[in-house]
């Protein structure tokens, strides 16, 4: 069966940064491994709609990857499209949007089938049954229509044994367009699903990967990166795991990946996120040997009283010991903050201020706090009275918010613009960090002689934070 995965990134700007996408090229390899044929159609680099046409037709079916509400626009849009290019073929969505709101999915745009959770096994079992005539009914995970009416089947048990599933089918991306475009790592998962419960992540995480967490082996991992290797444009492969938290692996997990790396030659360069209260300092040290340079982490505020709210379930006192561990070995620590949470005042926002001056980071990046629906931080918002906006797409992405600096709640004790100022004031606080920085200053020069586009563009977003204008 001829099967046409989209990625429907259409005339998209990405403010976190551009990155393939690793999910749905797991599940275009799990259908090509069970003798389906695939054509990848990414519109990420397309000016125009057509350009894909030729790779679609003679697709029989046609699954489209919805990765959050901020972009199920563009989704209608690729669809309405490719309906007209293979009009008999059936349409099925799938990813972290469908598998929360299955029934807005499907009510917004005219898909056939749907797909939640994890899809590697339940889209092989659809696929299989569609190319062969079969009832596609009683198939786990599906979700389709019964003349009016939504069916929303039970979900199958999520895969227990990761290092079962195939790596993702990398030799699908064009990779020259996504550096030459600003990608800077590639995306690997390590893990998948979260043990936490921050109001402003559940429960679409649970909902996504079926909750708790799973985990690969390190040798899985090597394994993968082995074959990443080819694609890689440097000697030394920039890596960005994309796990939730890659820390919870446990310090003989990243000992045994440091040593199997070290004895196959293989030399990376890689960042991850992380919670400062799943880190030793040994756990620190080992992943610096293993080739970290940066670890991301969601710090959000350095008010207890915020974190709490959020249900953070960390302390700025371990937040302070993580970053002096990173400071120490060698490995870039960057703050993630989100303000302007409806409880938050001016006292909070200066603690978080005056945290920041006590962790030093290296690097720090100022979100809204955004009511996204499927999340309990929506609910609360709701519930509560500060929700101002969520039929606007555009406003549930946060890395757009910070951009933007728009926001999507109401601030009881607080305007929209004493969150700016507070924003810009940080941003600021930043930029003097990264300019008054000898190890900063050190990798700039160098830069500016190796590749000197690269190190104009980190001084203009200095500069630009100078001004309390960030990335």
């Amino acid at each position: 069966m001829k099967i046409a995965l989209v990625y429907p990134r259409w005339n998209w700007i990405e403010y976190n940064g551009l990155a393939e996408p690793v999910g749905l090229l797991q599940v275009a390899s799990a259908l090509r491994n069970a003798g389906h044929q695939v054509e990848y159609l990414d519109y990420s680099f397309c000016r125009n709609l057509d350009e894909l046409d030729e790779k679609a037709r003679g697709a029989e079916l046609v699954g489209v990857a919805v990765s959050a509400a901020a972009k199920l626009s563009r989704a209608g849009i690729v669809v309405a499209h490719l309906k007209k290019v293979v009009p008999d073929a059936v349409f099925l969505a799938g990813g972290a949007y469908p598998s929360i709101f299955p029934e807005k999915t499907m009510e917004s745009i005219p898909f056939d089938l749907l797909l939640t959770g994890e899809a590697e096994d339940s889209i092989v079992e659809l696929a299989d049954a569609l190319s062969s005539g079969a009832d596609i009914t009683g198939i786990r995970n599906l979700v389709y229509r019964d003349r009016e009416n939504v069916v929303r089947n039970p979900r199958r048990p999520v895969p227990t044994d990761l290092d079962a599933l195939p790596f993702p089918a990398r030799d699908l991306v064009d990779y020259d367009s996504y550096f030459r475009e600003g990608m800077s790592e590639f995306g690997m998962v390590t893990t998948r699903g979260c043990p936490f419960r921050c109001i402003y992540c559940k429960p679409s995480t649970d909902l996504i990967f079926g909750g708790n967490i799973r985990y690969r082996t390190a040798e899985n991992v090597v394994e993968e990166i082995k074959e990443l290797k080819k694609y890689s444009p440097r000697e030394r492969i920039p890596i960005f795991f994309k796990d939730d938290t890659i820390t919870m692996h446990p310090t003989p997990w990243f000992r045994k990946f440091r040593d199997l790396l070290a004895d196959l030659g293989l030399e990376l360069e890689w960042h991850c996120n992380s919670r400062v209260d799943t880190l030793t300092e040994e756990k620190v040290r080992t992943m610096a040997e293993s080739g970290c340079k940066c670890i991301s982490f969601g710090v959000e505020s350095g008010s207890q009283k915020i974190l709490d709210f959020y249900r953070k379930g960390t302390t700025p006192e371990q937040a302070e010991k993580s970053f002096g561990w990173c400071h120490k070995y060698g490995i870039e620590a960057t703050a993630n903050l989100m303000i302007g949470f409806p409880m938050e005042t001016e006292e909070d926002l200066r603690a978080t201020y005056e945290h920041l001056k006590r962790i030093k980071p290296d690097d720090i990046i100022v979100y809204f706090s955004t009511a996204i629906p499927g999340r309990y931080i929506h609910d609360w918002a709701m519930e509560n009275g500060y929700l101002a906006n969520d039929t606007n797409p555009e406003l549930l992405d946060p890395a757009r918010n910070r951009a933007h600096e728009v926001m999507n709640m109401r601030l009881p004790f607080l305007t929209l613009e004493d969150v700016i100022s507070w924003k810009r004031k940080i941003e600021r606080y930043r930029s003097w960090r990264k300019l008054t920085s000898y190890d900063n200053v050190r990798e700039w020069v160098g830069e500016l002689l190796e590749d000197p586009g690269t190190a104009a563009k980190k001084a203009f977003k200095v500069v630009r934070g100078l001004g309390g204008k960030g990335d």
